[in-house]
């Protein structure tokens, strides 16, 4: 049965797919960028909270808040 369908169904032309795929690119490239435009927000709020370990002398959780850093650093490139 899926035999005799898919000889009835006709074939996508080729501009088509290409419109397919770009717009399957666009739309992941976007996806791309919110993820990093979230991480860089991240990144924004843990160097304040830093910047506030730092002013209260607290050097420990300074720098496990770098760490974070670092490794949202790592993702994005």
């Amino acid at each position: 049965m899926e035999k005799v369908m898919n000889v009835l169904k006709p074939k996508p032309n080729p501009q088509q797919l290409l419109r397919d795929w770009q717009r399957k690119l666009r739309q992941e490239c976007r996806n791309i960028e919110r993820q990093i435009r979230d991480i860089q927000k991240e990144e924004k709020g843990v160097q304040k909270a830093i910047k506030e370990a730092a002013k209260r002398n607290d050097m420990g959780s300074a720098k496990v808040l770098l760490t974070i850093i670092l490794c949202n650093l790592k993702l994005i490139f």
